[in-house]
């Protein structure tokens, strides 16, 4: 159980996501964290709990998923002391040579939301081409509603904050 401090910092965090109408799919939500990213304590705290996770796992190579993950996926690279990719979606911009990654290399992939889940499902699929492990999906936000996390099985997620 997590303590009622950092329970509230999550909250607060939460706090600072915004919903705006999706232009893709009318009637649904689109969530936005860049009030987490434009606040320097709710993005101090986020980064230190990524670095309390993952600074003792071996991490080798950080990989953003989308340019919007880059905010996240630096820092953590840097606390991890490794290297950093970024993985386009086909048609929006340079993918990372999947060829460059060595055999067995410990990946992390970083998004920005997980959301439904199947955009993330296509970037593990072509992380998983190369010769490198994917040992664990990491988000800012969570929606649990929409069951991304159960979609993107059997890797497993983890999320700062998590939208019920």
């Amino acid at each position: 159980m997590k303590s009622p401090s950092l329970r509230s910092a999550r909250d607060r965090l939460l706090g600072a996501v915004r919903t705006i109408e999706s232009a893709r799919r009318a009637g649904e939500p689109q969530y936005v964290t860049d009030g987490i990213y434009r606040d320097g304590q709710f993005f101090r705290f986020a980064c230190a709990d990524l670095n309390e996770r993952y600074q003792r796992r071996r991490i080798e190579l950080v990989v953003a998923y989308d340019s919007s993950a880059i905010p996240l996926a630096s820092p953590l690279a840097y606390f991890t002391g490794c290297g950093l990719g970024v993985l386009q979606p086909s048609g929006r911009g340079p993918i990372l040579d999947l060829q460059s990654i060595p055999a067995a290399c410990r990946i992390l992939m970083v998004a920005d939301v997980l959301d439904r889940g199947s955009q993330l499902a296509s970037g593990a699929a072509l992380l998983r081409q190369s010769k490198g492990e994917l040992v664990e999906i990491v988000t800012l936000l969570e929606i649990a509603a929409s069951n991304g996390s159960k979609n993107l099985a059997p890797i497993p997620t983890y999320s700062v904050c998590t939208l019920r």
